[in-house]
């Protein structure tokens, strides 16, 4: 234990323990934080941040709430128990999983967070009232194995290989190499770390001690329970007697008043969870598949067979996706190419136009076809001030569906539910929406504009020149495309700013657009 705590100092202050993670945990225990004081506190850390919102944009968290930009938000979605767990376990998985990467160690945290969700399922059922506790105890058992195999990975190997020979028990082979088990390491490790009374007393196998409370046994057993169950599925430990897997599932039926049955399929569960959070937690899939082997416990046999080809079944899957992804980017990034042509060939023709005394109608239609033509906006339109600014008409049109956008745009400034685009006008900012689904913009855009021109995404700008205001252009992305990207709204700001050049050069604009157009 002493070498292992001279190699901890050696690397330096581990993340998970880090001052900022240490103030979240103290943050989200307090009774009267606020969402905003919570995601503060986590937006210090840049990495935890963004792994943080891609987690609460997955499947499991976020069902169809709108895609999630700010962590206040996620705060709230999620709980800040929840959220104080996450981050435990992104910073567990970057102190151990990053600075120095070693195959064992990437697959005990996959152990590690597999336990911790378990045992947090099964607390449920257990009756214990503080689950979220429980699952940072599942997360912490293993912690004492994961520090050796991290500082002494030479001597973890050489314990794995002992283990290879089934001569000794694994608590043995410990014992005699260590001095010590890797649960009395972690128990030590976190108690000096600053964790509660009640977490650092699950850290242990066997029977409770002596004056613990009835949850706080029934904490232990669960979270000893689960991690034994998971040794026996993934073969971790000699097969010393053909009934041992049987024995803890029975313990833990009665633990938990689930049924044998019931119990494999919660750790079924746990495992097809985990899978759907590798990704965002930076892991690989190879540690949850269990070998496949008679072990003379036909039940056993049965749950890692369906396990194992589970994540088989999920790796091909992330495998064939990626495969995509890649030939989308190839085919995005020659989309992207063809884009730049395009818009350096209508920017030539707008800087033709800026010299040639060009009529008004052509320089607006050049700056129409230009944002269509290259950028990923699907439908561009320009819409004419007409009656001393109390109309807003389409005139110009460029893109496909554009009919939604004609007949929508015919505006009048008395009819409350176009005022958005007439204060735009009057306001002389631009509008950008990447993503129209968002519930806050849902809640601010006209309904009848959504329900009739459907965008997924879109930019308003007012055009103005010499101090007139000539109208508003508009370009959006359907619902069906998704939102409105970054280069989008550069290519839009670029056209309009050339668009506003040119006609103030030519002094000349046509204060008769609605007959031309």
């Amino acid at each position: 234990m002493n070498t292992i705590y001279a190699r901890l100092d050696r690397l330096g202050d581990l993340p998970v323990f880090s001052a900022t993670v240490n103030h979240i945990r103290q943050i989200s225990s307090a009774g009267d934080t606020d969402a905003m004081a919570l995601a503060i506190a986590v937006m210090k850390d840049a990495n935890l941040t963004t792994k943080l919102l891609r987690l609460a944009n997955s499947n499991h968290y976020n069902r169809g709430s709108g895609k999630i930009t700010a962590i206040s938000r996620a705060v709230v979605l999620i709980g800040f128990e929840r959220i104080r767990n996450l981050c435990m376990t992104l910073k567990l998985i970057e102190s151990f999983g990053e600075k120095e990467p070693n195959r064992h160690v990437e697959d005990l945290l996959v152990s590690a967070v597999l336990n911790a969700s378990t045992a947090r399922d099964l607390a449920l059922s257990a009756g214990i009232d503080d689950v979220e506790e429980t699952y940072i105890c599942g997360l912490l058992f293993s912690l004492g194995e994961i520090v050796v195999a991290f500082t002494l990975p030479d001597t973890y190997r050489a314990m794995l290989e002992q283990r290879k020979q089934r001569l000794l028990s694994w608590v043995n082979i410990q014992q005699q190499t260590l001095g010590g088990e890797f649960v009395t390491l972690g128990r030590d490790l976190i108690q000096s770390w600053g964790f509660s009374k009640r977490v650092v007393s699950s850290l242990r196998t066997g029977e409770p001690q002596p004056g613990v409370s009835e949850q706080e046994r029934l904490n232990q057993q669960i979270v000893s329970g689960c991690h034994q169950l998971f040794e026996q599925v993934y073969q971790r430990s000699p097969q010393l007697e053909g009934n041992e897997y049987t024995e803890q599932l029975k313990l833990m039926s009665a633990l938990t008043r689930q049924p044998a049955e019931k119990l494999e399929e919660t750790l079924h569960y746990s495992v097809r969870q985990l899978c759907d959070h590798i990704d965002q937690y930076g892991l690989s899939h190879r540690a949850l598949i269990p070998p496949v082997s008679a072990s003379g416990n036909e039940s056993l046999d049965e749950l890692s067979r369906k396990v194992s080809f589970y994540v088989h079944a999920r790796q091909e899957q992330q495998s064939s996706k990626k495969y995509q992804e890649d030939a989308y980017s190839v085919e995005q990034q020659k989309r992207l190419a063809e884009y730049n042509q395009l818009q350096l060939k209508y920017l030539e023709k707008m800087n033709e136009l800026m010299t040639g005394q060009a009529p008004t109608t052509q320089v607006l239609l050049t700056c129409v076809e230009g944002i269509e033509a290259s950028s990923s906006l699907e439908r561009v339109v320009f819409c004419l001030s007409v009656n001393a600014g109390q109309q807003l008409v389409a005139k110009l049109l460029e893109g496909e569906q554009l009919d939604p956008l004609m007949s929508y745009f015919q505006l009048n400034r008395t009819d409350k539910n176009s005022r958005l685009f007439f204060h735009i006008m009057d306001r002389g900012v631009a509008l950008l929406v990447s993503d129209a689904s968002d519930p806050s913009w849902q809640n601010r855009l006209p309904d009848d504009y959504l329900h009739s021109v459907r965008p997924g995404g879109l930019i308003v700008s007012p055009l103005i020149v010499s101090g007139k205001v000539l109208g508003l252009l508009y370009a959006d992305k359907t619902d069906v495309a998704g939102p409105v990207e970054d280069r989008d709204f550069r290519v839009f700001n670029q056209f309009l700013v050339q668009c506003r050049i040119a006609l103030e050069m030519g002094k000349h604009f046509s204060t008769d657009l609605t007959k031309k157009a």
